[in-house]
């Protein structure tokens, strides 16, 4: 009985050794062109994070022309990738500490939109606020810390952003809402800087 499977098993190769040739050719050419896509993404990755060093070396310094024209070269170069996104981000960052709120707003908003991996995004929200904050547009500020709190709710950042809520509500006299937020901080956050100081602006408010 095993005799007669082996045979038929050696004719059926005999009899398609062709095409199992041809699949067997194309299933190597694929692993081939996998191995070595990935191999090429790893390399742009790290030219990449090379080039973003430098630029971050140069702006440190004051060279910030040719920090910028290598962040511009990185976002445009290696588009939609980790690195352009932290280029990005870099930049908005920097503008935000020179009050260029608009341009640094525009590349926020992209990244919150698009970033890759999608574990970048929320990082943006921060800074978004921060802008907001900065040119005393509290709504949007409001608008955002909401957006971020509903969408990241397990996020590091989220006791930070509840307690700049918290402010933006008393300083737009939503006294309420900001209440909720200071009890919503003690209940989620006991023993903490943050309970402790959201306990004593809850206190300062009766």
């Amino acid at each position: 009985m095993k005799k007669n499977k082996y045979k038929n098993f050696i004719n059926f190769i005999k009899k398609n050794r062709n095409t199992l040739i041809t699949v067997f050719c194309f299933v190597a050419g694929i692993i081939l062109f996998v191995v070595f896509v990935n191999a090429r993404l790893n390399i742009l990755a790290s030219d990449a994070s090379d080039k973003l060093t430098i630029a971050s070396n140069y702006i440190a310094n004051n060279n910030t022309e040719q920090g910028f024209a290598m962040i511009d070269n990185i976002i445009e170069q290696y588009s939609n990738t980790t690195a352009s996104y932290r280029a990005r981000f870099m930049k908005a960052s920097y503008l935000i500490s020179e009050k260029k709120y608009d341009d640094a707003e525009v590349l926020l908003k992209y990244i919150i939109d698009n970033g890759k991996p999608k574990t970048v995004r929320p990082l943006s929200y921060p800074s978004l606020i921060l802008i907001y904050e900065e040119t005393e547009k509290y709504d949007k500020a409001i608008e955002y810390s909401n957006m971020f709190l509903n969408l990241y709710p397990d996020n590091y950042l989220v006791p930070v952003v509840m307690e700049n809520l918290a402010r933006f509500y008393m300083l737009t006299n939503k006294v309420e809402e900001a209440k909720n937020i200071y009890q919503k901080i003690i209940d989620t956050y006991p023993n903490t800087e943050y309970s402790v100081r959201a306990e004593q602006n809850l206190n300062s408010k009766k």
